[in-house]
Formats: structure tokens, sequence, C-alpha cells
């Protein structure tokens, strides 16, 4: 396993968790339902905070640090408690107030439980922190492993057992307690807490921006769940956090992997820019071949995935899911482009960015959101492909990447994937009267893949033949029977 390169460690990890998530889910919500997810939603709105602003926040901070010491990860670990405590007190005292704005009683309780996982989940982020400035992503995989399978089965457990929306409070629970306790487990590296001012004032140049990015992207994530369960009810929401959930599936597969490593990567060219365009043009490859056939595909079969996989009760959220599926697309160029720039240390651009991107995800939010499910999710959906300009104009200016690279990088896989969706809806329409549901999805994504194969294969040869080889000297190695 050592060999295996971090591409291929975080990409395996995010396929594993985001395939498990959904055979967790294709069981639970049949028997849950919307309302539960909902629930579930609107908690995460006040929970997340710290796992997705301070924890990754603190990472990325510790990350950037030239020389560090033990003095950064102790001054970090300590100002996270500090801040998650104080929000933990917050959110279970504002619980009654947060639960009658939605006139949902159970909240209450829920928010009771869980006001205890942003303590919990900043843990992490020194110990996180040290395996990836060493490229180390072992350990970060096995954590993930471990936590999110035991995570599901307690969570499984409850819902056989009737337990309603607690199966999903308590397998969150579970997951989070797990990932933390598991990583500290496996990095070599003391508990500590401590606070030195000079170290403080290190990180914070680097963490500032990144912090005040991380809200951004938090709020854009989050708000809008607000503003949808505050209009539409937590039963409308659980549709929009399914769509957003199979859309963040594709993203966490195809895209996040190679961002994580591309992020750690792109430093090598802030002291010498000169092999910084193919470079960035081979991420930009990576991504979109792999994002573009999912998202485009996935949205194509979505009907015949519901009516398989799903009951009435979640029939409105296949056109929200097919939006916002297709939605994921501007998200390559968002994820590579931020890489450079992070590996250029211009975390400023990255919060202005971050800022742009919640301000106009809220103002979407809040003007579409009374018209309904579906005029929300389209508004939200195409957001990200008017605000990518923004990366691309950063990236222009200081990591020298010209705009007509960035767009033509990814023109093949866009084509590719365009024809592939194309023959998947008329095989869809066409074999619809002579097949079952199940039948016809299993059809569909087979035809789908071998298309998209040979179309890759005649317009990225370059991608395709590493690929090809690699799958041809498996197949020689495997043992013939004699």
């Amino acid at each position: 396993m050592g060999k295996l390169s971090p591409t291929f460690l975080v990409t395996a990890q995010n396929l594993f968790k985001q395939l498990f998530a959904i055979a967790l889910f294709a069981i639970q919500a049949p028997l849950l339902g919307p309302k539960a997810f909902g629930l579930i939603a609107l908690v995460m709105v006040f929970i997340g905070f710290c796992e997705y602003v301070l924890e990754i926040s603190a990472t990325d901070a510790l990350i950037s640090v030239r020389n560090i010491d033990s003095q950064h990860y102790a001054t970090m670990t300590t100002v996270n408690v500090i801040f998650a405590a104080v929000l933990g007190v917050v959110i279970f005292l504002c619980a009654p107030a947060i639960a009658a704005t939605f006139r949902e009683p159970q909240l209450v309780s829920i928010l009771h439980v869980m006001c205890a996982l942003p303590l919990i989940t900043v843990l992490a982020s020194a110990p996180n922190a040290a395996c990836r400035r060493e490229m180390d992503f072992q350990p970060l995989v096995t954590r993930i492993l471990a936590s999110t399978v035991a995570g599901g089965i307690v969570g499984l457990t409850l819902t056989f057992l009737h337990y309603g929306v607690w199966a999903l409070v308590w397998q969150a629970t579970v997951q989070r307690v797990l990932n933390v306790a598991v990583l500290w487990r496996l990095v070599k590296m003391p508990f500590r807490l401590g606070f030195s001012l000079p170290h403080f004032r290190e990180l914070r140049a680097y963490g500032a921006p990144m912090l005040l990015s991380q809200t951004m992207s938090w709020g854009g994530d989050q708000i809008p769940r607000y503003i949808l369960g505050f209009f539409l009810g937590v039963s409308e929401l659980g549709l929009f956090s399914l769509a957003a959930r199979l859309s963040d599936i594709v993203v966490q597969i195809a895209v996040s992997p190679r961002y994580g490593v591309a992020r750690i990567e792109m430093r090598e060219y802030a002291d010498r820019r000169p092999g910084i365009e193919p470079a960035m043009r081979k991420i930009l490859v990576q991504m979109s071949v792999l994002s573009f056939p999912l998202s485009i595909g996935a949205a194509a079969v979505m009907p015949l995935l519901f009516t398989t996989w799903l009951n009435s009760r979640w029939s409105g959220g296949v056109v929200p899911a097919q939006l916002m599926l297709l939605g994921v697309l501007p998200y390559v160029t968002h994820y590579a482009l931020s890489a450079a720039l992070l590996g250029f240390n211009r975390q400023s651009s990255i919060a202005i960015n971050s800022t742009v991107q919640t301000a106009t995800l809220v103002f979407v939010s809040a003007v579409f959101a009374p018209l309904g499910l579906i005029p929300v999710t389209a508004a939200i959906a195409c957001r990200p492909l008017v605000t990518a300009s923004i990366p691309v104009i950063f990236a222009r200016r200081h990591c020298g990447l010209p705009i007509k690279g960035v767009l033509l990088a990814q023109l093949p896989a866009l084509l590719a994937a365009g024809v592939t969706g194309a023959i998947v809806l008329v095989l869809r329409w066409s074999l619809k009267p002579y097949m079952s549901d199940a039948a016809l999805l299993l059809t569909v994504i087979a035809a789908g893949a071998v298309t998209y194969a040979i179309l890759v294969r005649l317009l990225l040869p370059e991608f395709a033949r590493p690929h090809i080889a690699r799958i041809l000297g498996i197949v020689r190695r495997v043992p013939t029977p004699s």
C-alpha cells in the first residue's frame, strides 16, 4: 500500500466513503423519509461550522507554515478547542429558539446531543496537517474507513429498530468520535495544549484569510439550507439535501481528491513559474475526465435511479437532483485554480472568491426560494458557471495561467461526456417499453461506460494510453487456468 500515490489513496478513500453512504442511504431513505434527513440538514447548519471552517482552516494554516514545530500544533489546537467549546455552549442555549423558528420541537433534543460535536471535530486538525505535510495519507484513509463503517453500522441498526431521526444523529456522532480517535492513535505525535503568541501570529497570517474563505464556503453551503427550510419546510429541504448530496458525491470522488494533492503540488511552482501550465492542464484533464461523465451520466439516468431505488415520497427530488449534478461541471475550474492560488500562498484571493461565492449563493436562495424547490435549485446550480470567472481572473493575474488554456483543457472530456449523455438518453427512451427499470438502468450505464471509454481514447489519447497499458499489464498478470 505504501507504493500507492496520494491521489489514488484519497480517491479510493472518497470512493469507498461515498459508495458506502449511497448504500446506507438506499436502505435508510425509504424507511426514514425526507423529513428525517431534512432535520439533520438543519442541525448541520449550526453544527457544521467547526467541521467545515475551524478544522479545515487550522489544517491549511499548519500546512502553509514553512518551518513548523510542536508549538504551532499546540497553539492551533488550543485556539480551536476554545472556539469550539464556546460554539457548543451557544448552540445548546439557543436550541429552543431554533426549534421554534422552524416549528420543529424535535430540534431541541437533537441540538442538545449534537452540540458536543464541534469540540470533538477540531481535535483532528493537528494530526491531519502533520500527515498532509509529509504526504502520508494512509492514516487519513484508515480513519475515514473505520469511522464510516462503524457509524454506518450504528445508524443502520437504529434505523431497523425504528429510532427514526435518532438513527442519523447517533450515526453522525459515532462517526466523528472515531474519526478523531483513530487518527490520533495512528499518528505518532503527542497531544498537546499550549499557547505561544509569536506562533499564533505566524499561524494567523496564513489562517485568517483561509478562515474567512472557509466561513464563506460554509455559509454558502449551509445558509441556503436555512432559507429553504424556512420557506419550503423540512420535507422539501430533505429533497434538496438529497440533490445536493448526489452532486457532492461527484465532487468528493472525482474532484476533491485531486484538489487535495494538487494544492500541495502547486507549491513547487510558487518560486519558479515555468512548467505550471502543463501541470495545470494535467490537473484539469484528470478532474474533468472523471467528473464530467459522472455528472452528465447521472443526470441522464436519474429518473430510472429514483424509480428503482426510492419510494414515492422522494419523487419530487428527481429534477432537483439532475440540476445539481449538472451544476458540478464548473467546479473543476473552481477547484483546480484554487489549488494553484493556494500553492502560491494567495489565501487572500481565495477569501475574496469564497466571499463572492457565498454572497451570490445566499442571494439566489433568498430570491428564488419563495418560488418553489425547482426554481431555487436551478438558480443554485447555474451560479457556479457565472462565478467561475473570478478564480480564472485571479489565476491569470497571480499564477500566469491563461484563460484559454484552462477552458481548452476541459473541452475534450466535456465533448465526450455530452455525447455519452445523449446516447444514454436515447437508449433510455427507446428501450423503456421493453425492459424493467432495474434492467434498463444497468443496460444504459454499461452502454454509457463503453461509449465514454471509446471517446476518451479518441479525444484524449495521451491520457488514455498509460491507463490502457496499466489495465493490460494487470490482465497479463492474471493466471490462466491450466
